[in-house]
């Protein structure tokens, strides 16, 4: 019995080697280890069974919870990273953030208006973009202003800058506050022609990337201040499971009306929901609910996930 630690080495190698089809010195480059490693994990790959099940397998099993994802839930499309994340330490996460952006990367179009929203999995992937063409015409857009008392898993300007630089696109970036302290005062702000440019960009997006929010107790919005504690209270009550872009909702994908939001520099919802394809990317158990949320209320309609995360969806689904 091997261990889980060994079990995620196997099978990352396996992937490479049969399903990317990388030579073995390709892989020991690039996991920093001896090529006659690469070729002795192969062979114990093989002999444990994960190459005839997890790697010859995988497209019929992948291509199944993929199609009832999209059946159940009625979605434009969904993709799932074979290689699942739970157990996998840092020294192999870069490669499963890469996995993660392949699968965005079919998305993507050329001469395309794509609104970039915030999140942790939305920052590692944009740290491990794989681009498969260039998309000159394209332009990325920040769909939130920022503030540095938050992580950097909040700088949308950072994450357009990684996009564009990879696809040799075009970026607009939002330098304007988060919160504002009245609503006169960020109808001032967006009175200037940058800001406005932004905003007006939002109403005609062809894409939006977000990642899903959950946990909404121990959010830095509310650690930190940004958002005052009596809307977490509301939110509790309503009993919020989720949040794309801080819009909140419930387990049904019921938002809850914040007074707060009217002070936000973010795309509103009626702007959200109106583009036509919008991703969610997020992976993790503690996901689970907030992406059964967004599933059911249509909130988004382009699911990116990995396997086990993509399972425990539709297990609490059926349940």
């Amino acid at each position: 019995m091997v261990s889980s630690k060994l079990f995620q080495k196997l099978y990352l190698i396996a992937h490479k080697y049969y399903v990317e089809e990388k030579k073995q010195q390709e892989i020991a480059d690039e996991l920093h280890i001896n090529r006659v490693l690469v070729s002795h994990y192969l062979k114990q790959a093989r002999e444990i069974g994960i190459v005839e099940i997890k790697i010859r397998g995988e497209s019929t099993e992948i291509n199944l919870i993929k199609n009832k994802l999209i059946e159940t839930f009625s979605l434009e499309d969904a993709e799932i990273v074979s290689m699942p994340f739970r157990g996998v330490n840092d020294h192999y996460l870069t490669t499963s953030w890469t996995l993660m952006a392949e699968k965005l990367d079919k998305f993507l179009q050329n001469d395309a208006a794509i609104g970039v929203g915030w999140g942790s999995t939305l920052e590692a992937i944009s740290n491990n973009l794989k681009p498969s063409r260039k998309l000159e015409e394209t332009v990325f857009i920040p769909l939130t202003g920022g503030t540095n008392q938050l992580p950097p898993y909040f700088h949308t300007n950072n994450f357009v800058r990684c996009f564009a630089e990879a696809y040799g696109a075009k970026a607009k970036f939002l330098f304007a506050p988060f919160v504002f302290e009245s609503i006169s005062k960020i109808e001032s702000i967006a009175l200037s022609k940058d800001v406005a440019e932004i905003m007006n960009s939002w109403k005609n997006l062809d894409i939006v990337i977000s990642g899903i929010g959950c946990y909404i107790r121990k959010s830095p919005l509310f650690q930190k201040n940004i958002l005052d504690g009596k809307y977490l209270k509301k939110i509790l009550e309503k009993n919020v499971v989720g949040d794309v872009m801080t819009h909140f909702y419930d387990e049904n994908g019921d938002f809850v009306d914040l007074e707060i939001y009217n002070r936000l520099m973010n795309i509103s919802l009626n702007d959200y929901l109106k583009t036509r394809i919008r991703i969610g990317v997020a992976v993790g158990f503690n996901k689970v609910q907030a992406i059964i949320g967004a599933l059911r209320g249509k909130i988004i309609n382009v699911l990116i996930t990995d396997v086990d995360t993509a399972k425990l969806v539709l297990k609490y689904q059926n349940n």
